[in-house]
């Protein structure tokens, strides 16, 4: 597998909001939580951050 993606990537969050991971960033659409890491540390935040945020998602 590539360590480079085109394509973001999203998570549920337990609370329902949309984690997702992209090129440039991830981001947590209910608490607003980002990550600017390099993409490898960005989808393992994203996918942990999924499983423990507990927002909900913002209108």
């Amino acid at each position: 597998m590539s360590g480079f993606f085109n394509a973001p990537t999203r998570y549920r969050s337990e609370g329902g909001a949309i984690v997702t991971a992209d090129i440039l960033h991830a981001e947590c659409s209910g608490c607003g939580a980002t990550n600017y890491r390099d993409s490898s540390e960005r989808l393992k935040w994203a996918k942990k951050h999924a499983q423990t945020c507990r927002a909900l998602p913002r209108s």
